[in-house]
């Protein structure tokens, strides 16, 4: 009966050509849809990778900024207690802060890059090869 169908010799009708066409037109909007999936990705990847790249500038442009802020205070006040203080405290927070945001943006890089080649890669691969592997099954060259 799929024989039938397929040929049309029940009707008098060759669908092959058409199925032919269908078949590549399914494949190729498979492997474009694959595509346009990996650009997304890529671009989301590169949108976290600026917002951890503006976080580090910042970071370093705030620190600068307040080293410089309370190196000019101090130079009004001989060995005010709060501006030492206050410079501690600021040294401190700029310590911890440092290296979790390095260290995200090294997580986050890593992720992505295991993400593209543990599974997004393979998975766009491996569903291009078992659809065509079907297809070819359901309608032969």
């Amino acid at each position: 009966m799929a024989t039938d169908t397929k040929t049309g010799e029940a009707t008098g009708f060759d669908l092959t050509g058409t199925a032919k066409a269908w078949k590549e037109a399914y494949l190729g909007g498979l492997e474009a849809g694959l595509r346009w999936q990996g650009e997304n990705e890529h671009a989301a990847k590169t949108v976290v990778k600026q917002g951890l790249l503006r976080s580090q500038q910042w970071l370093a442009f705030s620190k600068d900024y307040l080293d410089k802020s309370l190196e000019q205070v101090q130079g009004h006040q001989n060995e005010n207690p709060f501006i030492a203080l206050s410079r501690q405290l600021i040294q401190a927070s700029y310590a911890v802060a440092e290296p979790a945001v390095n260290t995200g943006a090294d997580a986050c890089e890593t992720a992505f890059n295991y993400y593209e080649t543990a599974v997004a890669g393979p998975v766009r691969k491996y569903a291009v090869e078992i659809n065509k592997k079907v297809m070819d099954t359901v309608i032969p060259n």
